[in-house]
């Protein structure tokens, strides 16, 4: 599966790109066939919600996230507010950008959004 992750570039500066996050495979799960990933180990899991018009202005994540959207919307900043990416319901993004200048998150819609708190 493709996702979107911010990262930091060389420059330290948080960035957009995509990467490929969950590879499955076919596995016998009780008899039944069924495509899965390998399972990957976390820290914490957190529920996030928040009201439209939310706005966290320029942070770093404190560990590697994987955040799934399950709720309304939410707009991710990079690099001064310059390059902007809308993650609604549904959506998956990993949030990796541990030094530099950091991403803004703002609320479009109001909703809740499942963290991931990544190991190592």
């Amino acid at each position: 599966m493709d996702s979107t992750e911010i990262y930091t570039d060389l420059d330290g500066h948080s960035a957009f790109r995509t990467i490929r996050v969950f590879e499955t495979g076919a596995v016998l799960f009780n008899g039944v066939s069924v495509s899965l990933s390998s399972a990957q180990p976390c820290e914490s899991v957190l529920m996030h919600e928040f009201d439209a018009g939310y706005f966290l202005d320029r942070h770093n994540p404190p560990s590697r996230q994987y955040v799934v959207v399950l709720e309304g919307e939410l707009e991710i900043s990079v690099q001064d507010g310059n390059i902007a990416r809308r993650f609604a319901e549904g959506s998956v993004f990993v949030a990796g950008d541990l030094e530099g200048s950091g991403h803004s998150t703002r609320a479009i819609r109001a909703g809740r959004a499942l963290v991931v708190n990544l190991r190592g």
